[in-house]
């Protein structure tokens, strides 16, 4: 050790709890940057908002006809300053997972931050998904809708995962006031 160096430790956290406040910390450090392409998320007169994916996504078809293949890892993924928020989110849903649903399998994680998503069906998503909601906010429930686009249920997931199937069902979310993190875990 080099005089005048500190040597820092990272914690390890071994439980829920103690890994969504390390996420939470990860996630207010991390620069969101803007999103214009997810046009079916956004609110009339609205044209970005904060929010990226990390994992596989799928090409559009001149790319996956220039590459050879249909998915690949998205650009943030590969890049080093998202690997602790990347890393750290699949830890989290990991532990979910492996204590209450060991058999779903995800590629993909969107993250969103303070966004109030319109009502909308995720076109490219296979099957179902898993959201969370982390921060210090009230309201911004997941509103789900039933197969006859009716019947709209509010569900919490402010510190709870919520497992739903936003590629057949409408969803949107309710108005929400303060600081409000959202992570989708799905497959493409």
């Amino acid at each position: 050790k080099k005089k005048g160096s500190k040597k820092t430790k990272k914690k390890i956290c071994r439980n829920i709890p103690c890994q969504k406040k390390k996420l939470l910390e990860i996630l207010r450090e991390t620069k969101f940057p803007l999103n214009q392409s997810r046009k079916n998320v956004m609110n009339k007169g609205q044209t970005t908002y904060e929010g990226f994916v990390l994992g596989m996504i799928n090409l559009i078809a001149y790319w996956a006809k220039k590459k050879g293949h249909k998915q690949e890892l998205s650009v943030r993924t590969k890049d080093p300053k998202f690997k602790e928020l990347y890393d750290n989110t699949r830890l989290l849903m990991n532990m979910h997972l492996k204590k209450y649903d060991p058999k779903f399998k995800y590629t993909t994680i969107q993250y969103n931050k303070n966004h109030a998503c319109a009502k909308h069906k995720d076109g490219r998503n296979v099957g179902e998904s898993y959201i969370i909601g982390l921060g210090n906010y009230t309201g911004g429930e997941l509103i789900v809708f039933d197969e006859d686009d009716k019947n709209p249920v509010k569900h919490n997931i402010r510190n709870k995962f919520f497992k739903f199937n936003g590629s057949k069902r409408f969803h949107v979310t309710a108005p929400f006031k303060g600081e409000r993190y959202t992570m989708v875990f799905f497959n493409v």
